[in-house]
Order: structure tokens, then sequence, then C-alpha cells
């Protein structure tokens, strides 16, 4: 007999077992050996923390719908989705501090509950559903939905996603849900700014923008000169590396859609970690 998901007790039973396998050393395996993280870095840890939350509370919503809707261009996901991390970052490590956590090792988070978890998700999700936050793009994320409606759509979404990431925490702990949702940043967002290879990347970007025989472009290059002329703030690369390091948030509309249109997001950083297994930053 099924269950009220339409589940019968076979599969039930395959999903528990499969669970079961799940541990915090499966996840610290998982980072070392398929993203080439170390797990005990608290820093980097977080940063992957930020990405899994932002790709799974924003990006995978109703977001990609209205990006597909054309309420958003490439180069304002790439813009809204790196500030998105960031202020998930900022807050994720606000409640380090707040929380007593000021080790540099991962290993400090095993004394946290569940209870202290909740306070930190409850700002992520009223950040995040603030129909007056402005986006980078100008623009408030009421005027982006259009429609109570609309809004009501994600805020469900982002309720439900929260819910999952703490209601993993309340079967094996704090820092297995935090492993786990690093796991789906560092493996599902290799392409993101704050992903421990976005570095790499944009130095590889930066020299591909230089050398019109880089393979990156064609055979002939005919990709670099279907891109036309370069906004005038792509051509310091200076203060082009720079931004993108620090806040790609902050490029102007016009450099973020050229820059995607230029394939950042395609540039495999020479790390060792392939991007075959990314999904796109747009």
């Amino acid at each position: 007999m099924a269950n009220d998901d339409g589940m019968s007790p076979e599969v039930q039973r395959m999903i528990q077992e499969a669970q079961a396998m799940m541990t915090d050393e499966v996840m610290e395996e998982t980072l070392r050996s398929k993203a080439g993280v170390d797990p005990s870095h608290l820093a980097t840890l977080l940063d992957l923390v930020a990405i899994g939350i932002t790709n799974g509370a924003w990006r995978n919503s109703c977001i990609e719908n209205w990006h597909a809707e054309g309420r958003l261009s490439d180069g304002d996901m790439m813009r809204i989705n790196s500030y998105t991390t960031d202020a998930v970052r900022r807050r994720l490590k606000g409640w380090c501090i707040e929380s007593g956590i000021i080790s540099a090792s991962s290993s400090a988070l095993e004394g946290t509950d569940v209870e202290d978890m909740d306070v930190l998700v409850g700002r992520i999700f009223r950040w995040l559903t603030n129909a007056e936050r402005r986006l980078p793009t100008g623009m408030t994320l009421g005027e982006l939905a259009r429609s109570r409606e609309d809004l009501e759509e994600y805020e469900d979404h982002a309720d439900r996603a929260l819910s999952g990431f703490t209601g993993q925490m309340e079967d094996k702990g704090v820092r297995f849900g935090l492993l786990r949702t690093a796991c789906h940043g560092a493996l599902a967002c290799s392409q993101w700014w704050a992903h421990p290879t976005w570095p790499d990347r944009v130095e590889r970007f930066i020299r591909v923008l230089d050398d019109a025989t880089e393979p990156h472009w064609g055979s002939n290059g005919e990709r670099r000169e279907r891109l036309g002329v370069e906004p005038p703030s792509v051509e310091d690369r200076d203060i082009l590396r720079s931004t993108l390091l620090e806040s790609p948030w902050k490029l102007d509309a016009t450099a973020a859609e050229w820059i995607v249109d230029a394939g950042i997001g395609y540039l495999t950083p020479e790390t060792g970690l392939s991007a075959a297994t990314a999904s796109d930053q747009k």
C-alpha cells in the first residue's frame, strides 16, 4: 500500500537505505575527491554553503521561469546570483560570530544545534522574500515578481527549500546539513562567483580576452568577432579583474551581458576541477 506521497513501502525502504549511507564522512570525501575542497576549512565551507542555499532557495525557483520569460537577462542573472550569494554568505558568517564560532576549522560547528540554525534560516528567508529588497538591476523583488501571486509562489519555494535545509539537520546534525549543502554548491555550481575555482576562472577569462587565437573563440576566432566592441568597463582589465573577483554584481548591465556572452561560464579553470559537472551561472 502506498503512502500519502504515492510511494510504496519498497520505495520508501530504498530511500531510507540511501539516506542512511549519507554521513559526514561521505560528504567530506565527496568535497575532497569531486571538488578538490578541504571540508575542514570553515571559510571555504561557508562559501559553498552560501552558493548551495542560493541555488536551491533562489535560482532554482520561479526566478528561472521569470528569466526564461525575459524578465531577467543572462547578465542580470549573473549579477543577482552573485549578489544573493554574497548576502547569504555574510549572514552565515555573522551568525558564526554571534554563535562564538571563530575557529578556522569547520569542526567548530559540531556543537551547534538546530534551534540556532533556525534563527539564521529565518533571517535568510526574510531577506530573500522581502518585496522591497532592491536587486542589483535596480528593481525591487516585488517589481520583478509583478504580482502578489508570483511573489507568493517564490515565497512558498523559498520556504520549502530552507525548511529542507534545516530538516536534514534534525536527522543528522547541523554539520551534516552544512556539508551536504556545500556539496550541492561545489558540484552543481562550479561556475559561480565565490566557488573556490572562481579566481582561476577569472584569470583565464582575462587572458582569453587578449588572445584571439584561443580555441575558446572557435577555430577562426569567429565567436570573438561576433561579440562586437567591448564595453568601456571591460576594456580596463585591472578594474574588470577586480570587479569580477570581488563583486560581479557591481558590473553595469551592458558589461555583464557582454561577459556572459563571451562565455566566462564555459571556461574550465586550470585547477583540475572539470566544469563538465557544473550548472550554468545563468
